[in-house]
């Protein structure tokens, strides 16, 4: 019993449904008391002018019965009158004397307020008031004061009461009924309404619980959307949306850490048994040498692997800078292709150059020479010897096209939408064969271009090869449109 009243306190008043159902029952209380109210006033002046109409007509009607006869006759005219009329009757002369009276004393007693009208009605008004301050009291009378004239002098004055007494049953009555239906109504709209925010908090309570799941590690936990609210629907898919991508995220990350710690685990390896394999015996200085360049080379690829999964993270961040200084592309993509001849020639490769003069972009010159040094090295290590590889770049509107293809194995379809994922190799067999790649050498392309406001794409069908597409915003106008323009601006100039 001494924990039930903080209960249920924390209950309706401590959370939105029960604080939501009882300003239903404020609300719906405020209105049944205004409405009370004014229903009461309203009823009341329509009720209490009637009665005050009627007793007037009866006081009209027996002043009148009684200035039409006789002084001898007035007793018996008061008796009949009395014997149908419900309420008090009093004939009161100008010395104030009762000649008549059936009913209640009106006169004396500290009635002050009926001597009043007694004086006023001697000077020939006619009064219907309230004999009492309450409208409540069961012993409430209207009383009615009429003067009474023989020619034009005032010789009495008749008094007629009437009680209020069925008025304030009917009331006190209306107000029983009132109230039990209007506690029955608040209660009603309490419970429907905490009903009503119950049901509407239920996908609350879902999103709840489905937020400590993911807090707890289930990050595959998804809402369901079967609710009608717009607003609700909408929150559910923003939160599934949210949960997709932080299990994305830390699967990505997850997979990352393990794919980055496995890569630099062979290396580190190595290096730990050819330095423990050199400190078991002594050696000449050439084998020294040979061995220090052995490892001054699995160094470098590990610092490769460290800047590569710095770039990425860096890419991750937001924080990958891209300086925007003009570039000449078609340069940067000559001088990267005769980079390459010589690796080429070693296995018989062709390399074609199809590439427009006068491109220029906005960006970083040495991260575009990775990108296009990452296809082109992919291209060599893929292309089968006696085979040609095409570098193309061409502008086509404001873009410029630049495709890396070759007469390679290709991808397999299933791969491709993963192509440019980071530690995603194809083949990993394969690769071994080819190369010692970390994966992370398209990852990068794909960040680099991204940053350089441009796209990166891969067609490919298995067996027939595979082409690289960048796409790049120029920074100049396209070197067609230019010379197809200085041609029409010199045939003017012959013409004139």
């Amino acid at each position: 019993m001494k924990n039930w009243f903080p209960s249920l306190y924390n209950h309706f008043f401590r959370t939105f449904r029960g604080r939501l159902a009882m300003h239903y029952i404020a609300v719906e209380f405020t209105i049944l008391v205004v409405a009370a109210g004014l229903i009461y006033w309203l009823l009341s002046m329509q009720i209490y002018q009637e009665v005050d109409e009627d007793l007037f007509r009866d006081a009209q009607q027996l002043v009148h019965q009684l200035e039409e006869s006789p002084t001898a006759q007035w007793g018996h005219h008061l008796r009949e009158f009395s014997t149908y009329y419900r309420g008090v009757v009093q004939l009161v002369n100008h010395d104030g004397l009762i000649l008549f009276s059936v009913g209640e004393e009106l006169v004396g007693h500290g009635k002050h307020d009926i001597a009043h009208a007694i004086r006023d009605a001697f000077e020939g008004n006619a009064t219907v008031f309230v004999s009492t301050q309450s409208l409540l009291r069961e012993d409430n009378l209207r009383v009615a004061v009429m003067p009474i004239r023989a020619g034009t002098q005032v010789v009495a004055v008749a008094i007629l009461a009437r009680t209020t007494r069925d008025i304030q049953r009917f009331f006190k009555l209306l107000y029983v009924l009132g109230s039990i239906l209007g506690l029955l109504s608040m209660l009603i709209s309490g419970l429907v309404g905490y009903r009503m925010a119950r049901r509407s908090l239920r996908p609350i309570n879902d999103i709840t619980d489905a937020a400590h799941a993911v807090a707890h590690g289930d990050l595959s936990r998804r809402l369901n959307s079967s609710v009608h609210d717009q607003e609700i629907r909408d929150l559910i898919h923003s939160l599934n949306k949210m949960f997709e991508c932080l299990e994305t995220n830390f699967n990505s990350q997850k997979r990352f850490v393990s794919d980055t710690s496995h890569e630099l685990r062979h290396p580190i390896t190595i290096l730990k048994s050819e330095i423990e394999v050199a400190l078991m015996q002594e050696r000449s200085p050439e084998e020294y040498k040979a061995l220090l360049k052995q490892l001054f080379s699995i160094s470098e690829r590990m610092q490769h692997i460290v800047n590569d999964m710095l770039t990425l993270a860096q890419a991750d961040a937001g924080t990958l800078e891209i300086p925007q200084e003009r570039i000449d592309l078609s340069l940067l993509l000559q001088e990267v292709g005769q980079d390459h001849l010589m690796l080429f020639a070693k296995r018989n490769i062709n390399l074609e150059m199809d590439i427009q003069d006068d491109l220029e972009v906005m960006g970083d010159q040495r991260r575009l020479e990775r990108v296009f040094y990452n296809l082109l090295n992919n291209a060599s290590r893929y292309a089968p010897d006696d085979s040609t590889v095409t570098l193309y770049a061409r502008a086509e509107g404001e873009e410029v096209i630049i495709k890396v293809s070759d007469q390679g194995p290709g991808v397999p379809l299933e791969a491709q939408p993963h192509l440019f994922e980071r530690f995603f190799r194809v083949d990993d067999a394969r690769n071994n064969q080819k190369g010692e790649g970390a994966g992370l050498g398209l990852a990068i392309c794909k960040h680099i271009v991204l940053a350089h406001q441009g796209s990166i794409s891969v067609q490919s069908e298995p067996g027939h090869g595979a082409t690289f597409e960048v796409r790049l915003p120029l920074s100049s106008a396209n070197p067609d449109y230019s010379k197809r323009l200085q041609n029409i601006l010199t045939d003017k100039q012959d013409l004139l």
